[in-house]
C-alpha cells in the first residue's frame, strides 16, 4: 500500500463538495497502537490454524472453549468473592474500629450489604451463565442472524428493535451536530450559573454509542487463536464483521471510525475513535454491555470497592470490576508493561489522532468527546474522563476535553469521588447522563450516595465501602415528550443553575423532522408499540434500556429551558 498522502483527493461523492482526505496512514497507526494490546494467547501451529478456516470446525471449537471458559470464571468469580467475604468478617471480629460507635456502626452496616451483594450475585450468576450459553449457541445465533436479515435491519440484538435506527439521522441534522462538535471552547456561553445540553450533538453521539454495538469480538478470538503474529502486524485479522456496518453508517456522513483498545478483555467490550477529517474533533465512544457476555456480567455484579488514587490523583474507592476495564493493577501476562494497559492505549491512539488532526489544522484547538451506552460502558467512560480531566495533557498538546454524553449511566460511584472530579475552574465541562422512561439499568440501582448531598453534607468527608451508597455520576438529563420540558438534576451542576437544551435549529423545524419520521412506512406502529411496552411494570423499564428507544424519547424532546428535580 502507498503511502497516502496529506493533502485533500478528489472524491465526487461528497455532498457538500468539501475536500475528502485520504486518512490510510492514521488508520495503519492506531492500528498498529491497538495491536499492541492484542497479543495472541497462544502460539499458532499449521493444523490448528488450518481447521479454524473450516467454518464448522471453527462454531464448534469456539463454543466449547466459551462453555469451559465462562464456566470457570463463574467458579473463579465464586472463590474471590466470598474469600473477600472472609476476610472482611475476619477484620470485622477481630479488628473492629475503635474510632466511634458511629464507626463501628458503619462498618457493621458496609460489610452486610457487602454479603447481600456476593450472595445475591451468586444465586442470579448460574441463571445468567445458562442463559448466555444457550443465546450463543451456534444454532441460535445462525436463526438469530437469519431473523436479523429478514426483519431486524441486519443489526445486532440490541438494536433489532429499531431497524430503521441508522437511517433515521437526516444529512442536516448530523451536520448540526457535526458542526457543534467542532466548535472552539471559545465559543461556549457556559458560566457558572448556566450549562447548554446541545441537542445536535445528544443526536449524533447517540448514534455513534449505538452503532458500535455492532462491532463483534470474532477478530479477537481469531487474533489471540494465532491469526495475529507475534509482531502485532497482521491487521487484516482486527477486523470484525460488524465493523464493516459501523463502516456504512460513517460514509453516510463522511466520519471516520477505528477501535483502539479491547478494554483488558475479549469479549464484545472495546473503545474507538470517530472523527471528521475535514473538521477539528475527536469523539471517544465505547460499547455497551453485551446481554449474553457472562464475562461482563461478572464484572458487573463484581461488589469489591478498590481504590483508584493510583490512576486518578486524588481519587479513592470505586467499583472494581468498572476500574479492572481501563487500569487492571496486573497485566494478562508478566511480561505485559504499563504501556499496554487499556487507558494507555486509549491515550496514546487520542494523543496521536489529536497530532494528525492539528496538523491539518494548525493553531486550532482540537475537541476530545466521550460517549457511551448502558452500565458497564458509561462506567468505563467516566473513569477515563475522570483521568483526562485531570491529567489534560493527556488528550495531546493540541487537544482539549470537552463534555461527556452519557446514555444509561448507572450510579457506581462514591460521593466523594463525584463530589471532586469537577471541582476544577474552567472551562466549564459538564459529564452529561441521559435517562429514558424509568430506564431500570440507569435509575433501579442503589444511589443512597446522591440522597447524601442534601441529608449529610459531611458525610462526603467519608469513604464507604458500601455498595447501596454509590452515587450517579454528573448531572442528569430525564427525557420528556414535547412540550412538556425535560427534567435535570445534577450533583455537581446544582439547583441554582439554569440549564437549556439548545439546536442549530427552531422548535419548527425539530418537530418537522419528527412529524416526517413517524410518517415513514411502519414508523408510527413501531413507535407506539415500544412506546406500549415500556409502560410494563418493572418489565418496561428494563425494555426502555434498549439504544433504539432513547432515539426514540430524544427525537419527541422539547428544547428550551429544563425544570429542576430535587432528591
Amino acid at each position: 500500500m502507498s503511502a497516502p498522502s496529506s493533502q485533500a483527493v478528489p472524491n465526487g461523492s461528497s455532498p457538500d463538495n468539501r475536500p475528502v482526505y485520504d486518512e490510510r496512514e492514521i488508520h495503519k497507526k492506531l492500528r498498529a497502537i491497538r495491536a499492541d494490546e492484542i497479543k495472541p494467547s497462544r502460539r499458532p501451529n499449521f493444523l490448528a490454524g488450518f481447521l479454524f478456516r473450516i467454518p464448522v470446525v471453527r462454531s464448534t471449537y469456539l463454543y466449547i472453549e466459551l462453555v469451559i471458559t465462562e464456566t470457570w470464571r463463574y467458579l473463579y468469580w465464586l472463590f474471590v468473592t466470598w474469600k473477600a467475604v472472609f476476610l472482611r468478617t475476619w477484620d470485622s471480629v477481630f479488628n473492629p474500629p475503635k474510632d466511634s460507635q458511629e464507626t463501628e456502626d458503619n462498618e457493621v452496616g458496609d460489610w452486610l450489604a457487602y454479603v447481600l451483594f456476593a450472595f445475591l450475585g451468586s444465586v442470579v450468576l448460574p441463571f445468567v451463565l445458562v442463559g448466555c450459553l444457550i443465546a450463543r449457541f451456534p444454532v441460535f445465533t445462525r436463526t438469530y442472524y437469519a431473523y436479523a436479515a429478514l426483519f431486524g435491519g441486519d443489526l445486532g440484538l440490541i438494536n433489532a428493535s429499531n431497524p430503521n435506527l441508522f437511517k433515521s439521522l437526516t444529512v442536516r441534522q448530523a451536520e448540526a451536530g457535526n458542526k457543534a462538535l467542532g466548535l472552539p471552547i471559545e465559543t461556549d456561553t457556559e458560566t457558572d450559573n448556566t450549562r447548554h445540553f446541545n441537542f445536535d450533538i445528544a443526536k449524533l453521539l447517540l448514534q455513534i454509542a449505538s452503532v458500535v454495538y455492532e462491532h463483534s469480538n470474532d477478530a479477537i478470538h481469531k487474533a489471540a487463536f494465532g491469526g495475529l503474529d507475534f509482531f502485532g502486524r497482521d491487521f487484516g485479522f482486527l477486523e470484525s464483521p460488524g465493523d464493516a456496518t459501523i463502516r456504512r453508517f460513517c460514509r453516510q456522513f463522511g466520519i471516520e471510525y477505528q477501535p483502539v483498545s479491547e478494554l483488558n478483555n475479549k469479549s464484545t467490550a472495546f473503545a474507538a475513535v470517530f472523527w471528521d477529517p475535514r473538521s477539528t474533533w475527536i469523539v471517544l465512544a465505547l460499547k455497551g454491555t453485551g446481554a449474553i457476555e457472562f464475562g461482563e456480567w461478572l464484572s458487573d455484579l463484581d461488589a469489591t470497592m478498590v481504590s483508584c488514587a493510583e490512576y486518578i490523583p486524588g481519587f479513592q474507592l470505586v467499583h472494581k470490576g468498572f476500574k479492572d476495564r481501563v487500569f487492571p493493577d496486573k497485566g494478562r501476562r508478566p511480561s505485559e508493561s504499563q504501556d499496554q494497559r487499556p487507558y494507555n492505549t486509549i491515550s496514546k491512539s487520542v494523543q496521536a489522532l489529536v497530532d494528525h488532526l492539528s496538523a491539518r489544522h494548525p493553531g486550532q484547538k482540537i475537541n476530545v468527546w466521550v460517549t457511551g451506552h448502558s452500565l458497564m460502558r458509561c462506567a468505563t467512560a467516566t473513569l477515563i474522563y475522570s483521568r483526562l480531566l485531570m491529567k489534560p495533557e493527556e488528550v495531546g498538546e493540541n487537544g482539549i476535553l470537552r463534555d461527556a454524553y452519557l446514555f444509561a449511566a448507572p450510579s457506581w460511584v462514591i460521593p466523594t469521588f463525584n463530589n471532586k472530579i469537577f471541582e476544577k475552574g474552567a472551562p466549564k465541562r459538564t459529564m452529561w447522563r441521559i435517562t429514558s422512561n424509568d430506564d431500570f439499568v440507569a435509575t433501579g440501582l442503589p444511589e443512597y450516595g446522591d440522597y447524601l448531598y442534601i441529608s449529610d453534607p459531611k458525610a462526603l468527608e467519608t469513604d464507604r465501602k458500601n455498595n447501596l451508597f454509590f452515587s450517579h455520576f454528573g448531572s442528569e438529563i430525564v427525557l420528556y415528550d414535547y412540550p412538556h420540558s425535560s427534567n435535570v438534576t445534577g450533583n455537581h451542576i446544582t439547583y441554582n443553575h439554569e440549564v437549556v437544551i439548545d439546536s442549530a435549529f427552531t422548535r419548527e423545524e425539530v418537530a418537522a423532522f419528527q412529524r416526517k419520521k413517524i410518517s415513514q412506512f411502519g414508523e408510527y406502529i413501531r413507535v407506539t408499540r415500544g412506546t406500549l411496552i415500556q409502560q410494563i411494570p418493572l418489565i418496561g423499564r428494563f425494555i426502555a434500556h434498549f439504544p433504539g428507544y432513547y432515539w426514540d424519547q430524544l427525537d419527541r424532546i422539547a428544547l428550551g429551558e429544563c425544570e429542576w428535580t430535587v432528591y
